[in-house]
Formats: C-alpha cells, structure tokens, sequence
C-alpha cells in the first residue's frame, strides 16, 4: 500500500514538472501587417510591462514562445502603429486571426479554449452595447403610450437579456477557467427601463459591482477591472462639471471602491494606488486629502513594501494640503547664495520642480518671465528647483533663457532631499504659497497656473 502511494505520488510530481517546464506559442496573423515589429505586454494590476518582441512575417503572421515563468493572465500584443489585440493565457497555445488591424471583436480565435470563450463573450457583448447605445437615447423622445416606444424597449431589454444569458451560460460551463473570472467580472449590468431616464443612472450605482468579487485577486491579472473601477466613476460625473465639482462628485464612489475593496488586503492596496496615481495625474488635490484622511491601511496586519510606500504616500498627501505650511528648506542658490525657504519675503511663492531634459519643464517655465520681476520679488518669488544629477545642463539652460529667479541645482536626481520633502515624481511639479510659506495651491499644469499668477497680479 506504502508503495502504490509513494509510486502515484512520484508520477504526480513529475507529470507536473513536465507541465510546468512545458513551453506553449502564441501565434497570430494579422492580414497586411507584414514584416512588422509586434511587442508583447503583460498586463497587471493596472500597468503593462514589455516582456517579448518579434516580426510578423511576408503573410503576416508572429509566434511568441510562452515560458513556464510567465504568469497566467491578460496579455496584450501591439505594433508600433497602435494596433492592439488581447489575449488571456493560461499554459495553452494560442493562435488567432485578426480580421483587421484593430479591435478585439474582429479576431478569430482557431486555438485556445480561454480565448473562444472570451471572444465568444466579447463579440456579443460589443455588438449589443453598441446597439443599446444607440437605442437608449431614443426612448428618450417618444411617449411610452406610443407603439415605437414598445419597439424600441423590447429590442434594448432583449439585447441586455443576450448578453446577461452568454455571460452565465459561459461561466456556467467553464468554472475553472481565467475566461469564467474576467467575464463574470465585465458583465454590463443592466437598465431598469421600469425607470425614468434621469433615476436609470442612480439605479445603476447600486448595482455596479453587482458581478465583482472583491476578494478574486485574479481580477489584477486584466486591464478589464481597471475599466470597471473607471465606468463606475465615470456614473458620477457629467459633461458640464468644473474640476472642483468633479472632485467633490467622485468623494462617493471612491469611499465605495474602497469600502468594498477591504475584503482583501491585495486589492485594497491595488485600488488605493491605482485611485491616488490617477487623481494625481489631474491634480484632484481635495480629493487626494479626503482619500488620505480616511484610509484604513492601518488595519490590514501585512507589512508589504507596497503598503509601507502607500503609508508614506499618504503622510505626504496629508503633510503637502492645501492649508499646510510649506517643509521648510536651507540650502545654496546655483550660484552658491544660502537661502531658507522661511526666510524668503514675498507675497506670493511659487516653487518650480524641474528638469533640463524634460520637455515638458523647458515649455513651462518661458512662459513665468512674464509674471517675475526680479526688481520686485516682495510680490512674487519663484524658486526654482532641479532635479538634474549634473549641474552643467542646469546652467546651460538657465543662461539660454536668462531664468532671474532663485535656482537651486542639488544634483541628485530624483534622491534630492528637497524633491523628496515635496514628494516629487514627475516634473514640472509646483507649489503656490502665501508669506507665511502655507501651500495655497498645487497647480497642475502651466496653465493653472497662469490663471493664478493672473490673479495675484489684479
């Protein structure tokens, strides 16, 4: 008995070996796209991180080698020109033909079991939304007693009924597949037609996430859980919002993301990062605080580099508010002049983080000089602050364009200690302050601030 059990153990272990050191093909053809270079991305966790390049060849046609190393989950192959095509892989050989240089519907899927299943999905899932979209709109105009109205309704409550009942057949019948996770997951929710128009939307709202398991850390492994976190922001905000109502509006559904995302530490963690780098990128400063403030990271028992960076950030986003004093700073001009940021007296302060390599900061900071009179800084003080690792491009710049104002050239890079005390990761990077050195605002973009320059001027 011993024996027999030791004997199928054996052949267990190394039947899986076999499979784990099993490499699989990525094939694809794509008509007219001959001899180009085709990049293959790995998609996780909301980012994508190149892990193969190769050439179609004269009909068209690429093969990727997927190693045993490479995890399962939504793979993304592009061109050069843009063209994209997804794939899920789960240690199978893909093949398919692209009926066209875009679009994920126009491909035919002849290998793969995970990927008949998804394009089956997402073949009847565009179709019906596109004409959902279109259908919608329409009952808006026509009287409910008119018989068009009946047309139109049935036909959109059919379409919703297609997709509802392919997503659960599909799942149904193939449980263990990474296909069955993300499907389950995408499915559109539908419209209570029962409703008004203007109470469909908050009727909505409650259901979204109808569909999502929070706690299924497979859902990371697809761009498609991404695009439902931003469909369901997106319920929340409407054409004619100004960023400050825009702000206010997203308080709601992102105290509901993240509610909902605390059944899993992993997840959290994903949504708290995913949420602060986007609102960052627009400068959603108010909504960055309230997101801070109300956090609960101290509740999960893990220690993760991740969160410990998540911790920091957060201590950041609450020490930079809109209302807080400046992180004071005493270091030497570019031309070696001591200077303290406390000390400095002007009205008004603007700090500048920038780089001479950034193209972005060499089209932004021309546009200051008109605001700077350096016969007056009592008014306005601009401080300058590099982020270069070498001080001769810093000077080379600042002598072409004839920069007056303070420059400070640490040469540290991204590791300068001024940098760091601003949490500084991209450039240019600005901070308004008043004379007593609190932080009035953190334009995002040159245009912003011109506008508050303009109105410190009047």
């Amino acid at each position: 008995m011993i024996k027999k059990k030791v004997t199928l153990l054996f052949v267990v272990i190394f039947m899986s070996g076999i499979a784990f050191g099993q490499t699989f093909h990525l094939r694809g053809t794509v008509p007219g796209m001959s001899n180009t270079d085709v990049y293959l991305l790995e998609d996780f966790a909301g980012s994508q991180r190149m892990v193969d390049t190769t050439k179609t060849d004269i009909s068209g046609t690429f093969d990727f080698t997927m190693t045993p190393d490479m995890p399962v989950g939504m793979y993304r192959i592009m061109t050069p020109t843009g063209h994209m095509f997804n794939v899920i892989y789960d240690r199978e050989d893909i093949d398919f033909v692209a009926s066209g240089l875009s679009g994920d519907d126009m491909v035919q899927v002849k290998k793969s079991v995970e990927n008949l299943i998804y394009y089956k999905y997402l073949h009847v899932k565009s179709n019906n939304e596109l004409r959902i979209n279109i259908l919608r709109p329409v009952l808006d105009f026509y009287p409910q007693n008119d018989t068009f109205y009946r047309v139109i309704r049935n036909q959109v409550e059919k379409l919703q009924d297609q997709v509802a009942n392919v997503t659960f057949n599909l799942v149904k019948d193939n449980p263990h597949t990474l296909a069955a996770h993300f499907i389950a997951m995408d499915e559109p929710v539908k419209y209570n037609l029962n409703l008004p128009s203007s109470a469909q939307n908050n009727a909505l709202k409650k259901t979204y996430f109808d569909h999502v398991d929070f706690n299924d850390t497979l859902l990371l492994r697809t761009h498609l859980f991404t695009a439902k976190l931003v469909g369901y922001l997106s319920l929340y905000q409407n054409r004619n919002m100004d960023k400050k109502a825009m702000e206010k509006a997203f308080v709601a559904p992102v105290d509901t993301i993240l509610k909902k995302s605390q059944v899993n530490e992993k997840m959290y963690l994903f949504c708290l990062h995913y949420l602060v780098k986007g609102f960052e990128d627009f400068g959603f400063n108010h909504l960055l605080q309230h997101i801070a403030l109300h956090q609960q990271l101290a509740g999960f028992p893990g220690n993760s580099l991740q969160k410990q960076a998540l911790l920091q950030q957060m201590h950041l986003i609450t020490k930079l508010a809109i209302g807080k004093t400046a992180p004071d700073f005493t270091t030497r001009t570019i031309k070696g002049k001591r200077i303290q940021l406390s000390k400095v007296k002007a009205a008004h302060t603007l700090l500048v983080f920038w780089a001479s390599w950034c193209p972005h900061c060499t089209e932004a900071l021309p546009k200051l000089e008109k605001y700077y009179n350096p016969a007056q800084p009592g008014k306005l003080q601009i401080i300058a602050v590099s982020v270069d690792d070498s001080k001769k491009p810093v000077e080379k710049e600042i002598k072409k364009e004839g920069y007056q104002w303070i420059n400070i050239a640490e040469q540290k890079g991204w590791d300068s200690p001024i940098a760091e005390k601003y949490g500084v990761s991209s450039t240019p990077t600005f901070f308004l302050l008043n004379k007593d050195k609190k932080i009035v605002a953190k334009p995002n973009g040159i245009s912003e601030v011109e506008h508050l320059l303009q109105a410190i001027e009047k």
